[in-house]
């Protein structure tokens, strides 16, 4: 498993920038809409893999 920092553009608020575990680049891009639903965010428009970290508190 590799750690990935995202970031969501969101239409009306601030972007969004957090870590997901993934075993590949796309499959951070489903962890991370998955988060979003889990927290019930609505106006995302994109989801960006910004780079591949060393941890999660990176």
């Amino acid at each position: 498993m590799s750690f990935y920092k995202v970031r969501v553009q969101r239409e009306s608020n601030t972007p969004k920038v957090f870590n997901v575990v993934a075993k590949k680049s796309q499959d951070a891009v489903l962890a991370a809409a998955q988060s979003l639903r889990d927290e019930g965010i609505t106006d995302a428009k994109a989801i960006e893999i910004i780079g591949q970290i060393n941890s999660l508190r990176d």
